[in-house]
């Protein structure tokens, strides 16, 4: 079996997607090396415990990646102490990130790809089409959609990461677009794609008959174009 052990390094994001669940985003609110320290620390120290075989760091926010620094240190102790300790999961961990992309070309971030890239999975987020994304991934000063913005760092997050997947979240007023935007992202170069929907209670009567619809020919997209 494998662990997962999340860490919440920041609640703030420049993003205020209509959709997000995390309420009460602010730039005040962030780990500390010493809060993660102390927690990493307790897990190594305690193998009987966490005895699974190998297991997964993943770090979200907010968006993880305005802690880039935080997030690069507790890498570097993890994998120092894992060492230090001849621990099993020295060799048989991986650090993953969920992104909303804006920052990924940056060069702090573009550094701790190259560090770690053998050991890490980044997971970023695009909603499918521009008009489909600006609905609900605006920037949270200025209402502005985000799709340029990320668009233009996925060829590199594909080249560095050929295979990985994207996330794409549904809400009510988005349900029309949906094949769309998953046949727009398959021309990105992206072949792996989750849709979730949104949990909470913003759906209207019917919306229903159109998931079913847009999820009908989605399949024939699928199909037709050997991309099962």
């Amino acid at each position: 079996m494998r662990k997962e052990i999340t860490f919440i390094v920041t609640k703030d994001c420049q993003l205020a997607c209509k959709y997000c669940y995390l309420v009460g985003k602010n730039d005040k609110e962030r780990m500390s090396f010493d809060v993660a320290k102390t927690a990493i620390d307790y897990i190594l120290a305690n193998p009987d415990i966490f005895n699974e075989e190998q297991v997964g760091w993943s770090f979200i926010g907010g968006e993880p990646f305005l802690e880039i620094e935080l997030i690069d240190r507790i890498c570097d102790y993890l994998k120092l102490e894992m060492y230090r300790l001849n621990h099993k999961w020295f060799d048989s961990y991986m650090f993953s990130i969920t992104t909303n992309g804006i920052n990924y070309s940056d060069k702090k971030v573009q550094s701790f790809v190259q560090k770690n890239k053998d050991h890490l999975s980044i997971c970023l987020t695009i909603d499918g089409t521009e008009k489909k994304h600006n609905l609900n991934r605006i920037y949270k000063r200025s209402g502005r959609g985000s799709y340029n913005d990320v668009v233009r760092n996925i060829p590199l997050w594909v080249s560095q990461f050929p295979g990985t997947s994207t996330k794409v979240t549904i809400s009510s007023e988005d349900i029309p677009f949906i094949k769309e935007s998953v046949e727009h992202i398959y021309s990105l170069g992206i072949n792996a794609i989750s849709i979730n929907v949104v949990f909470e209670n913003v759906w209207k009567e019917g919306d229903d008959k159109l998931f079913e619809n847009q999820l009908i020919q989605l399949a024939d997209f699928i199909i037709d174009n050997d991309h099962y």
